[in-house]
């Protein structure tokens, strides 16, 4: 009976660990979530309108839109005034259009959808990922997302509380993704985060590093940079990319048939 205690007793300590950890890291994760604001201000605000320019520092190339989102449905579209990147630059046309209905996807070229798998993937998948980006602080604590405290990190003389985000089954567009959030202690946003985008066939880590905005009572995440690094944090060799979020308005009153007008 002893040798049975003896074995059982080891795996309850680390169920118990585990299950504190991920219990410290939920309610950490609610600080960010309020500290951005909290997702019901967002909500609130109903809809929004900005200019997007997605650019690698080096080549000095760029995807720029015009991006439109409504929060209930989490309705995406974009119209691209620039393509260089991601936005299929390879496909010839004067306008390409994205739009999610919170359902499906569409993507058009010149009034025209395209009906070519791979880059009605794409569209597919820059819809929900712009979508995400803009929103991300606010879907932390989102149902089906887990969490885990790791050991803290130093950088640049910042002791950050890290925890590690995964994600269940069905949520997002690939569960294989991974985020380790750098929390700052004093202001509890994310300063920094690792990620990587299996979405986009990106299976390595990426850093990404963020500077806020208050704006209509929430903190928006207006200029990110993003470029290759390992888990522990370390920036690799390769360009930073650079994401700007500018000329914000919320409660535009869209709806599914006037957001592509």
């Amino acid at each position: 009976m002893k040798k049975v205690i003896f074995k059982i007793l080891p795996f309850v300590l680390i169920t118990f660990t585990i299950s504190v950890q991920a219990q410290e890291a939920k309610e950490l994760i609610v600080k960010v979530v309020e500290a951005n604001g909290g997702k019901k201000t967002l909500r609130k605000l109903k809809d929004v309108s900005f200019d997007y320019i997605f650019k690698v520092k080096d080549n000095n190339i760029e995807d720029i839109s015009k991006e439109r989102y409504i929060f209930n449905g989490e309705v995406s579209y974009a119209d691209y005034t620039k393509r260089q990147v991601y936005a299929i630059p390879q496909m010839p046309g004067e306008t390409y259009t994205q739009f999610f209905n919170g359902t499906s996807s569409i993507s058009k070229i010149d009034g025209k959808t395209i009906t070519e798998q791979q880059p009605a993937f794409i569209g597919h998948i820059l819809r929900k990922t712009n979508y995400y980006w803009f929103t991300m602080m606010f879907k932390l604590a989102d149902p089906g997302v887990n969490h885990k405290m790791l050991p803290s990190r130093e950088v640049d003389g910042v002791t950050y509380k890290i925890v590690e985000m995964t994600f269940g089954d069905n949520i997002g567009e690939s569960s294989k993704d991974k985020y380790i959030l750098y929390i700052n202690p004093e202001t509890y946003l994310v300063d920094q985060f690792l990620y990587n985008a299996t979405g986009f066939g990106v299976t390595e880590p990426s850093i990404m590093k963020v500077k806020y905005e208050k704006v209509d009572g929430i903190y928006l995440s207006t200029y990110r940079k993003y470029a290759p690094a390992d888990w522990d944090g370390n920036k690799l060799e390769g360009p930073w990319t650079e994401q700007y979020t500018k000329n914000v308005k919320f409660n535009n009153g869209y709806n599914l048939e006037n957001i592509q007008s």
